[in-house]
């Protein structure tokens, strides 16, 4: 790559400036001569503090013999009113360029540009364009909103061919969009291109996919720029996330999936290295950042799974380390059509409100500082019911556990016509292959074998002429020690 064609970021409005370089010699391009970015190592490494100033936006030019400041300007067709911005943004003494071999930065906001348009591809649910109703397909200009509402995103396709996912109940504003024009430092005259994005996360969260060239093959791509209150975060060629400072976590988060980042605190002048599969907290207030090993994946249930209404959570493993758990739901198994986002403090989902059928589950385990880990993925179907047992609890009479309901019904809560007979498989595990009893009643009622302190699980069916549907539900009784001299009841717990 020519000599001109590094890219640094900043934002001057920002105190904090966050900067990712994927795929290209990280200290190369980002650092300060003689400032070496911190590599980040599998335990949490803390920032150390830049040799030099953080220089912003910009691309590099070699200074050649002889060269002078107007001659740089002329070469990069920037207005002599604008060239002492280059002295100003270089901190050069009395206007005088470095000796030859050195490096100028020069900012993008003052090379020549031509703006280009972003695309909506894909939409799910309630997706807002500046405040009105949008479809896939509608062409983004700078200075564009968009709003996903809860349970609802978007996927915006860049002048790159790069994509940002909008995630549920998230903000975003298309900034920039443009292809910048700057010549080759050994060139001869030649000009490059490069194509330069900058979007404004307002609220919520957003992820990249991000390419190292544009789609035509003709001109280099740079870092995609994600904007927050606080950071300028920049992606390159991988799989990242960052998510604005929120109401449980007040500072701005980055996770990187692939890939390399330079992670720069300019208000603190500090910077450190994360890899794939490291995240920080950065805090505009302490020069001190770590880069923290991302939780693992949570073990999840195989694919498969069927989840039945009225009360379809979807339960996993708790993990090592983890204060919380966020869940995503999708439609499709590359999450472009996301319609379901949460977090909870337990390793469980209510997937109730999702419409039926199929959903593609992304599970992660939550750190103490709120990065949010690797993603395990599992796949699982959301069905209407065939029948319901209303009410079920279990009741200590002298001594003895009786397993009562209300009625049995269809999903709708309408009573099954004709004779219905509840069948009932008690075992101490839930693979059932030792069952304890086998039982049935065609009343409301049946009497449990004598059962010690512990979890028992139910697997139970309905024979019914009419409804003709060989399905079983599964149901989990928690007996504790006091039970035989209680008389109070005990509600069965829906599982899977």
């Amino acid at each position: 790559m020519p000599n001109t064609a590094c890219f640094r970021l900043r934002n001057p409005r920002l105190h904090l400036a966050t900067w990712v370089l994927m795929g290209l010699t990280v200290p190369a391009a980002y650092a300060e001569e003689g400032a070496q970015a911190t590599p980040a190592t599998p335990s949490s490494v803390a920032a150390t503090p830049s040799a030099g100033p953080v220089r912003g936006s910009s691309v590099t030019h070699t200074i050649q013999q002889g060269e002078t400041l107007d001659g740089v300007c002329r070469k990069f067709k920037i207005a002599a009113a604008n060239c002492l911005q280059i002295s100003y943004f270089n901190k050069l003494e009395n206007n005088r360029l470095p000796a030859p071999g050195m490096v100028v930065y020069v900012p993008l906001s003052l090379l020549p540009f031509k703006p280009e348009q972003a695309r909506l591809i894909q939409t799910a649910g309630k997706v807002q364009i500046n405040g009105q109703e949008a479809r896939a397909g509608v062409r983004l200009d700078e200075n564009t909103r968009i709003t996903a509402e809860a349970d609802s995103s978007a996927v915006v396709e860049l002048a790159d061919g790069s994509r940002l996912k909008i995630l549920p109940s998230s903000v975003a504003d298309i900034v920039h969009s443009r292809t910048y024009t700057a010549p080759e430092s050994t060139s001869g005259g030649k000009f490059m291109q490069w194509i330069g994005s900058k979007i404004r996360l307002i609220q919520g969260a957003a992820e990249s996919a991000v390419k190292k060239k544009d789609k035509t093959g003709n001109a280099d791509s740079k870092p995609v720029e994600v904007e927050t209150v606080t950071s300028l975060i920049g992606v390159r060629g991988t799989q990242f996330r960052v998510a604005a400072a929120d109401r449980f976590v007040p500072f701005d988060r980055a996770e990187v999936l692939e890939g390399s980042v330079s992670n720069i605190n300019t208000w603190k002048n500090s910077e450190i290295a994360l890899n794939g599969g490291q995240g920080a907290v950065v805090d505009p207030n302490k020069t001190e950042m770590q880069a923290i090993p991302l939780l693992p994946p949570p073990t999840v249930p195989e694919k498969g799974q069927i989840l039945r209404r009225p009360n379809a959570y979807w339960s996993f493993s708790p993990a090592p380390g983890a204060v919380a758990y966020r869940v995503i739901a999708a439609s499709d198994p590359t999450f472009n059509d996301i319609r379901f986002s949460e977090k909870n403090t337990l390793p469980q989902a209510d997937l109730s409100r999702l419409e039926n059928g199929v959903w593609h589950l992304r599970a992660r385990a939550v750190d103490a500082q709120g990065l949010e880990g690797l993603d395990a993925t599992s796949a699982i179907e959301l069905r209407q019911p065939a029948w319901l047992l209303r009410n079920p609890s279990v009741q200590n009479r002298q001594g003895r556990l009786h397993l009562s309901w209300t009625a049995v019904s269809t999903a709708d809560f309408e009573a099954l016509p004709g004779a219905t007979t509840v069948k009932i498989d008690l075992a101490s595990e839930g693979t059932f292959s030792t069952p304890l009893a086998s039982l049935q009643s065609a009343g409301n009622e049946l009497v449990l074998p004598k059962l010690g302190p512990g979890r028992y699980h139910l697997r139970i069916g309905v024979d019914n002429a009419v409804l003709k549907n060989d399905e079983q539900q599964f149901f989990v009784l928690e007996v504790p020690a006091s039970t035989y001299d209680m008389g109070y009841n005990l509600l069965l717990q829906g599982t899977p």
